[in-house]
Formats: C-alpha cells, structure tokens, sequence
C-alpha cells in the first residue's frame, strides 16, 4: 500500500506533461470524483460527435459547452477536431477548475474550491491518506486569507484561450450551469452512479438539458479507462421538449432510460 502521493507543490511551478498527469489523477474534484485526464482520451467519442454534427442542418458557427472537462485538453482537442469541419466556439468549465495554497512555514496546505484539505505537503513529499492531510492541516492552520490561487487548466488550454476569442476556459456548476444554450453539450465521466447518487444525477441532468438548443446535441457517458476498455456514451438529440438517441458506443449511457424520458422545460 502506497503512503505517498504526488506533492501539489509542483503545481506552484512548471511542471512536466508526466508530472501533472499524476497529480490530477491523485487529485479529487469533490466528495466523488477525480480529476483524473489524459490526451486524446475521447478520440472515438470526438469522431462520432463530429459525424452527429454532419447530420445537422446548421449553416452557422456551431456552439459548444464541455462541462466537467478536468484540466480541458480534451476539450482543446475537440476544438481543433471541429475547427477543421466548419466555424466553432467551445466553452471548457469545470466547477473544480483551481485550487487555493496556504504557506505555513515549509509546509504548503492545498484546498479546493469548497475549501476542502486536498492536501499537506513540504516539497516533494506528501501523504495519500485524507485524514492524515485534514489532521496536518489543522495542526499548522494557516490563514486562508491570501490563497495562492493555482488553476488547474492544461497549459495549452490557457494558452489557446489568451489568443482566441472562440476558445474559454472557465468555471461552471452542472447543477446549476449558466443559462445559456448551446449547439452541442458534454459531460463525461462525471454523471455516473460511481461518481454520484442517483438523485444528485437526475437533478444535474435537468439542468444541464436546459441548456441545450432546440435539434442540438447532448454528450453524456464514460471513457474507455473509466471502464474495460470499452467507451460507454450516447449522443442524444433534443427536439422540443424531449430527447432521442441518435448514437451509443458501448451499450450507450448508464442513464439513457432517465434522459429519454426527460422534459428539459418541464
């Protein structure tokens, strides 16, 4: 049994492509999920949204919301995959999208956005169990009055949004997501029973039907290395007041029956 985690401490600097796939995969986004991401990992998803997008009759610049998307490069590659088909502007959030550092002395004390102990750490050691983090962080206590704030957008994400309009990166809630709609939504590896109680699910997903046009798309599933190898997605389409699938991979989405069955103004 490892003790040991990925210090946070790297997250202050510049740290390596391997070193931040470590990190986000030791790092928890809420009482439930992970952070948890990696390049090209919706590849095949991508292609069947892509071919999903063929069949819309739009003649305009095709609008995209990519909820829950971790450090956002696969929403980046989503972007450049469609930018290639026709005019596109995505937006990338994820609610857990930076976390707070308090300095004590040589120890640095990691919160997320809830204020929630992710971690303790002096330099490059840091433990893995939760208690032991929450016990260290109320031994030193730090004041909590001048965060350090470390976002935890890839920084190629970052970069692209500096330079294109088209492109954001920023924080949004699926239980209570802004109003506005969007031609194609997605929300993966975040609404799924291993993540969340079925309750807390159905309200997320009426909230995020609302926001999707009138014949535009919503993504919902799980990634191959979430599972055994296997994509499990569906791809729905919304007419008026109710949702029909136009694709699944791999069974299709855990709650396809619940989303079917939707009323997004009801």
């Amino acid at each position: 049994m490892r003790i040991l985690a990925p210090s946070f401490v790297r997250l202050l600097s510049t740290p390596t492509a391997k070193e931040r796939k470590r990190i986000l995969a030791s790092m928890s986004g809420g009482p439930f999920t992970s952070k948890t991401t990696r390049p090209n990992r919706f590849l095949d998803l991508d292609i069947a949204i892509i071919s999903a997008i063929r069949r819309l009759p739009m003649d305009k610049e095709v609008t995209v919301h990519d909820m829950a998307a971790s450090d956002g490069i696969t929403s980046l590659e989503l972007f450049n995959r469609l930018s290639h088909e026709r005019p596109v502007s995505l937006k990338a959030t994820d609610y857990y999208d930076e976390i707070g550092a308090a300095r004590k002395g040589m120890f640095w004390v990691f919160y997320d956005k809830d204020q929630v102990v992710l971690q303790v750490a002096v330099g490059a050691i840091a433990l893995r169990s939760k208690r032991a983090n929450e016990f260290l962080a109320w031994l030193l206590s730090p004041s909590l009055t001048t965060l350090t704030s470390v976002s935890l957008f890839h920084p190629d994400v970052t970069a692209r949004a500096k330079i294109d309009g088209r492109f954001v990166a920023t924080s949004d809630n699926f239980f209570s997501p802004s109003p506005t709609q969007y031609d194609v939504v997605r929300v993966m590896n975040a609404l799924g029973e291993r993540n969340f109680p079925r309750v807390q699910i159905e309200r997320a997903l009426q909230a995020v039907s609302k926001t999707v046009v009138d014949g535009g798309l919503l993504v919902l599933g799980r990634s191959a290395d979430e599972l055994d190898g296997s994509p499990q997605a569906t791809i729905f389409q919304r007419r008026q007041n109710m949702f029909r699938a136009v694709s699944d991979m791999g069974g299709g989405y855990e709650l396809r029956d619940f989303v079917l069955g939707l009323q997004p103004d009801a």
